[in-house]
């Protein structure tokens, strides 16, 4: 027992001992003597003050006692094994070095507070599924290493009214009217290795096959408004190889979000839409390329960052990227008879997202997201002349999508998603399904 709790037995039992002993003392005076004299009343008095006071020191004591005790089971609480096995050590040690390990005992007391404040401080823990959902819209640096296959489609159509003609007396239009409309369906299949070095640095590798198939519309054969004339190509190969780096600036706190900034590199090693051959059709109405394009031709890099936030059991996240086209030379440009060497500048664009993602349950996640790109002017430049800028080419696409997430085992889940075109450069509809599988 430690020098606090030995004087505070000290001062509580004799006053205990005494309070009896003194009443049986008292009764005995007062059956003795039937009547007391104001001296014996004044010492009775002065003596039930003396009572009065230690019975006030013993009550002091024992609320002292209680507050020791609940400190004592609160820091237990709060302590590490570690802790408190240091705490039962130093508390068998013999009662004259207390005096010296009483600082120790309050830098215990005080690293647990600060332990405790730090757990609180900490972001919550996410569920596997939402997890799943942030890794494709933000990054989780928790997974050394992971491999995801990923299947999309998309369905994309336009239409587009061609005049060919003039305006007689600004009412009247002579010539040709030629509705055109193209229909494409582009299918993708994905395959994503990611790496985590550590809690900072990831680095990613993407492999995509494309392959599409393409229908192209003319109404006018036989200049009949009934009748079309079409033309349907396919064709398949491999897309653009991209490598990206992340780095996380901030890791997520209770004040703070989860900040990561991103490079990426992407290849041209898909076939370019330059130079492709085009057809006409027999009346000259309808004109279309012989093969299909899986990429853009020229070297592409984009940088960024994105942000994400835990508001459990919801997560939210915002990404923004800048992205540019280097410029390259191709000996064809138009497809047309002949040859039309020049160069090209695909232009930049600039692109966000803003989504949600809650888990249902900890295998379960629904999310939706908010996506729009801006792209500018494509310029070229035929050999010999100057920059001019190609029209139509500053496009701008916007989507709406939701999704769900299942963790299909403790190491696969699968993310799907389905998203709305909400522009006229946008695909009509897409549908994704990916199953990324960690190490």
């Amino acid at each position: 027992m430690n020098k606090k709790w030995t004087s505070a037995v000290a001062v509580i039992l004799p006053g205990i001992l005494a309070v009896p002993a003194y009443a049986a003392e008292t009764d005995s005076q007062l059956t003795s003597q039937s009547t007391l004299s104001e001296q014996d009343i004044t010492e009775l008095k002065q003596k039930l003050i003396q009572l009065n006071q230690q019975i006030k020191l013993q009550q002091q004591t024992i609320n002292q006692m209680a507050q020791q005790v609940l400190k004592q089971e609160a820091l237990n609480r709060q302590s590490s094994p570690e802790n408190v096995a240091s705490s039962t050590q130093q508390t068998t040690q013999p009662t004259t070095q207390q005096p010296v390990e009483r600082p120790q005992v309050q830098s215990t007391q005080q690293a647990a507070i600060a332990s405790d404040t730090t757990k609180r401080k900490k972001a919550p823990d996410r569920a596997r599924s939402t997890d799943d959902v942030l890794q494709e819209a933000h990054n989780v640096f928790s997974r050394k290493f992971t491999v995801e296959p990923s299947f999309t489609y998309s369905y994309y159509s336009r239409k587009d009214l061609i005049l060919r003609g003039f305006l007689a007396l600004d009412a009247i239009f002579l010539g040709n009217l030629n509705l055109d409309r193209i229909r494409t369906n582009t299918t993708r299949l994905d395959l994503t290795t990611r790496y985590t070095l550590n809690e900072n640095w990831q680095f990613e590798l993407g492999l995509p096959y494309l392959y599409r198939w393409t229908q192209y519309d003319s109404v006018g054969e036989g200049n009949s408004s009934q009748r079309y004339e079409t033309a349907k190509i396919s064709g398949g190969q491999i897309g653009d190889v991209s490598g990206a780096v992340y780095y996380r600036i901030n890791t997520e706190s209770v004040d703070w979000p989860d900040w990561v900034w991103n490079f990426r590199v992407r290849a041209p090693t898909g076939k370019n839409p330059f130079g492709i051959p085009l057809e006409t059709s027999a009346t000259g109405n309808l004109t279309y390329p012989t093969e299909m394009a899986t990429g853009s031709g020229v070297w592409g890099v984009s940088t960024g960052f994105s942000l994400a936030k835990t508001f459990d059991p919801a997560i939210v996240f915002f990404n923004l990227n800048y992205g540019a086209s280097f410029k390259e030379s191709f000996d064809d440009l138009s497809g047309s008879s002949g040859l039309s060497p020049g160069e090209i500048d695909l232009g930049n664009y600039l692109d966000y997202s803003v989504g949600l993602a809650f888990a249902v349950s900890e295998r379960m996640s629904l999310s939706m997201s908010f996506n729009q790109r801006f792209y500018s002017k494509t310029k070229q430049r035929p050999e010999g002349g100057e920059w001019e800028k190609i029209p139509r080419t500053d496009t701008n696409t916007a989507s709406l999508g939701i999704g769900a997430t299942l963790a299909l085992s403790p190491n696969l889940s699968m993310v799907t998603s389905i998203g709305a075109g909400l522009t006229e450069d946008s695909p009509d509809y897409q549908i994704s399904l990916r199953f990324p599988y960690r190490f």
